[in-house]
Parts: structure tokens; sequence; C-alpha cells
């Protein structure tokens, strides 16, 4: 009888260490399975499966896309496109001086390129872009008028205040003597 309980206190404890093994064998596994997961998220990223080279190549063309700036031409000369036809100057909305406004910096561009050849690129500041191309053509009064026409620009294009056909009207006669110089 004694030996029978000596073998049942083996088998029992050879019972509870393979239980023990196979529960962390499973919570192991289950902790490795919530970290992935958590760990990637609920979105997986773009090109896991494929090749490295192509992965790299896709990764390259994502990392591009922060590089592109455009400004785009936002009032139209052909009314044709309009569903609503700006066609009364009283009645126009506060918003079209500004487009208009941020319109007009691509005249002087134009100007500037034609005369010069050199351009801005759309990351590039137009205060600086003017004070450089502009500085050897203009003198001490002139840089006064550049800043004056930078500052009207941007509270056109920035400012949350009003911004009306006064303030175009008094942005287009700086923006006409720069044009001149």
């Amino acid at each position: 009888m004694e030996q029978l309980s000596g073998v049942m206190i083996i088998i029992i404890i050879g019972g509870g260490v393979l239980t023990c093994v196979m529960l962390f064998i499973f919570a192991k596994r289950q902790i490795m399975r919530f970290t992935l997961r958590s760990r990637r998220g609920p979105h997986v990223a773009v090109g896991t499966d494929a090749k490295k080279g192509l992965r790299r190549e896709i990764e390259r063309r994502l990392d591009c896309i922060q590089k592109i700036a455009q400004e785009p031409k936002l009032l139209w000369t052909d009314t044709d496109k309009y569903i609503v036809q700006p066609e009364q100057e009283s009645n126009l909305p506060p918003y079209y001086y500004r487009m208009k406004a941020v319109d007009d910096v691509k005249l002087l561009e134009s100007e500037i390129a034609r005369a010069d050849g050199s351009s801005r690129h759309a990351h590039e500041s137009l205060r600086a872009f003017l004070l450089t191309t502009l500085s050897v053509t203009l003198n001490g009064t002139g840089q006064r008028i550049i800043h004056q026409f930078c500052d009207t620009y941007e509270h056109a294009r920035h400012d949350p205040n009003e911004f009306g056909k006064d303030e175009y009207e008094a942005y287009h006669h700086l923006l006409l003597k720069l044009m001149e110089a």
C-alpha cells in the first residue's frame, strides 16, 4: 500500500507539472497574440506581403507625397464654369475677394518670371521670394511696399477677419506698384 501511494504521488505531481507547463504555454501564446495585434493596430501597412524591393518602392513613393505642393487657380476667367455667375459686383460674397487676391499673386509671379526667369516654389515664402527678386529694382522704400503687400496677402489668405472690397482695392494698388517695379 505504501508503494502504491508513492506511485500515486509521483503520478499526481507529474500531472500537476504537466498541467502547469500546458497553462504556461497557453498563457504565453495568448499574450503574444494580443501584443502582436495591438502593435499592428487595426490597419495593415501597404505592401506588407510584397517582396522587399517592391515594399521599398511603395514606401519611397508614399514618402514623396509629403513634398507635393500646388497652389491652384481659384477663380476662372471663363464664366461658363461657374454654377452661379459672379455678375454683380455689389452682391459678391467676401471670400470672392480673398480668392481673387490669392490668384493675383500668380500674376505677379508670372510677371517676375517673364522679366527675371526666376519662379517661386509652393513651399517657398512669398516675402522671401519678393525680397530676393525685387531687391535690386526697388530701393529702401520699395521694401516697405513688399512688406505691406505680403502682410495684406497673408491677411487675405489666412486671417479670419473680413477681407472685403476695400481691403482688396488696397491690396490691388500695392500689387500694381510691385508690377511696375
